[in-house]
């Protein structure tokens, strides 16, 4: 595990500091976040033998009590007769609706989508696992499958219970849709309702479904939905939000669709999930990487990392209203942040969080060494942000070079929040309205930071 202290000190080539990476092999969505006595858990799909996605997922598991230092643990769920195991969630099953339970131990429940292949066969369908240690290993249901529409597209459970009508309420992906479900003991399962946009188009889906509630300025709370969206060549990625009412049968979106919001403008932030079991605190990990080039990353044994954990909040009001991102509390007490005041900053290595006030109205700032840089341009007459890291080193893919366009909107404060590790750089504006996630692989440490203004 890092600690404060030796971050600068760590040189292994790509491998983060202070975002979770596995030991070995390959690693992609954030599966099954829960805080459990006393821990954060964070599940994530894996294939411990092999560092690309080739038909072998498993669950991974790290465990960490301040969301920086990560233990892993073995294996948590493993491929059989059903299928490999793909993304879900788990619960705990605090009341033992499910049955799982033994005495005074605590059922923790995973509920994840089994992919099953066979020549031309492919289905997926909802299972169920539980854990009566505290989530360390995991007994399948012994009935699996739990809920089997026969479809080929069909995965990422996310469930959660309803205590006003006393259920459980599972959001599950189908191509461009999001199926609605309840259950009162979560092995049978009732549809409630669909929910769709109708403005995706044809080889548009969606993935990972999240339904969370959150309160807004004014202190009304509202339900926002978020999903996964990409096109089947994923030229186009992103994670996509919508925030309205949820009537324990059915979501209904304030504004319409005809306004769309997405967490993140970089290439790198997918398979957003949030944590279980945090009061009320909505903190997301996702994936940073993307499916354009994830398998062609440079790798030392290992290919993956998660984002930095974020808390989400609502801001604005009505139809202006959107989601924030703060850096996690936890984040903020464990790693270096360093203010920087000049134009120009050199250190021996960049790792922690930069804070760039800024009296510019428009300019670039430019992360990187004597010879590879990521460039971020700003103006905020104009309203907008830039990002061009074609620049930075190793380009995995064509899409790894596209410039990046995010919206600098109703700033108050001009300046930046910058999270530099050893291969990925995430902006956060002051606000957190507007937020960027990318990844870079230089061939040496980047060191310095330059601010310049712009005509």
């Amino acid at each position: 595990m890092m600690s404060k202290e030796n971050l600068i000190n760590y040189t292994d080539n790509y491998r983060p500091e202070f975002h979770y990476s596995c030991r070995s092999g390959w690693m992609n969505d954030p599966n099954g976040l829960i805080f459990f006595n006393g821990y954060y858990h964070l599940y994530y799909q894996h294939d411990p033998d092999r560092i690309v996605h080739d038909g072998s997922m498993h669950w991974g598991h790290a465990r960490s009590k301040n969301l920086v230092d990560w233990e892993e643990l073995p294996v948590a769920l493993s491929p059989d007769e059903k299928g490999e195991i793909f993304s879900g969630c788990i619960v705990d099953d605090r009341d033992n609706t499910s049955g799982f339970g033994e005495g005074d131990l605590t059922p923790l429940v995973a509920v994840f989508t089994h992919n099953f292949e066979s020549g031309t066969i492919k289905k997926q369908y909802q299972s169920l696992a539980f854990s009566l240690d505290g989530g360390i290993s995991f007994t399948k249901y012994e009935n699996n499958p739990v809920l089997d529409l026969g479809l080929q597209d069909f995965r990422d459970p996310k469930v959660f219970w309803d205590e006003k009508a006393k259920r459980w309420i599972m959001l599950v992906a189908a191509l461009n849709t999001v199926r609605i479900f309840s259950s009162e003991n979560l092995r049978a399962w009732t549809q409630e309702s669909v929910f769709s946009t109708g403005d995706l188009a044809e080889d548009e889906i969606w993935e990972c479904p999240d339904l969370v509630c959150m309160e807004t300025e004014d202190g009304k709370k509202k339900w926002v939905l978020i999903v996964s969206q990409n096109t089947l060549d994923y030229r186009k990625t992103g994670v996509r939000y919508f925030i309205g009412e949820f009537d324990g049968s059915s979501f209904l979106p304030d504004t319409g669709i005809s306004k769309k919001q997405f967490l993140d403008f970089g290439r790198d932030n997918y398979a957003a999930a949030t944590f279980q079991k945090t009061e009320n605190r909505n903190i997301q990990i996702s994936w940073m990487d993307c499916w354009a080039y994830a398998q062609n990353t440079p790798e030392k044994g290992f290919r993956g990392i998660m984002t930095i954990p974020r808390e989400l909040f609502l801001t604005g009001t009505k139809n202006k209203m959107q989601i924030g991102q703060r850096i996690a509390t936890e984040v903020t007490e464990r790693l270096p942040e360093i203010r920087i005041n000049s134009r120009r900053y050199d250190t021996g290595k960049l790792s922690g969080i930069y804070i760039l006030p800024l009296q510019l109205k428009k300019g670039r700032i430019r992360i990187g060494n004597t010879k590879e840089k990521v460039d971020i341009k700003f103006d905020y007459e104009a309203g907008e942000i830039y990002v061009d890291r074609s620049r930075s080193g190793f380009i995995p893919g064509d899409e790894f070079c596209e410039i990046k366009e995010g919206i600098l909107s109703g700033e108050t404060e001009k300046g930046f929040q910058i999270v530099i590790d050893t291969s990925s750089i995430e902006i956060f504006s002051m606000s957190g309205k507007t937020v960027g996630s990318f990844l870079y692989y230089a061939e040496r440490p980047f060191q310095t930071i330059e601010v310049n203004e712009e005509m």
